[in-house]
């Protein structure tokens, strides 16, 4: 009974990302003069998924909680636990994959620290 839910989730996720993998060509950058934002979710789930605490939680800070957090302007929407980050994970993958987040003003992730969380996101977010 419980693999039911599981078993929904999956494919839940997988829709989503079939939507994004599909718009994935329509996407650019907030900037409509920069360059397109790349193509990168990965294809398949590494044996190792990167580490919430060692991996996506200082991550998340150094580059979400200026604006994610309970005194900052996105305060409706804080990324400062697991908890609350795994309850956006869709919208956040949507807005990391789209190249959305984080804005221009904030410092933007590097090829590692983008390819870090959209593991970590499609790979079922695991609290590791």
């Amino acid at each position: 009974m419980t693999s039911a839910p599981r078993t929904l989730r999956k494919a839940a996720v997988a829709a989503g990302l079939a939507l994004l993998i599909g718009c994935s060509s329509q996407m650019a950058s907030p900037d409509a003069s920069g360059p397109q934002c790349p193509s990168d979710l990965p294809a398949s789930c590494p044996a190792t998924v990167p580490s919430y605490q060692n991996d996506i939680a200082p991550l998340v800070q150094r580059k979400c909680l200026t604006c994610h957090s309970v005194s900052g302007i996105e305060s409706n929407r804080p990324l400062d636990s697991y908890a609350n980050l795994f309850s956006e994970r869709g919208a956040v993958l949507h807005q990391i994959y789209g190249c959305l987040m984080p804005p221009a003003v904030e410092p933007q992730l590097d090829p590692s620290e983008r390819q870090q969380i959209l593991t970590w996101l499609v790979c079922e977010s695991p609290n590791n």
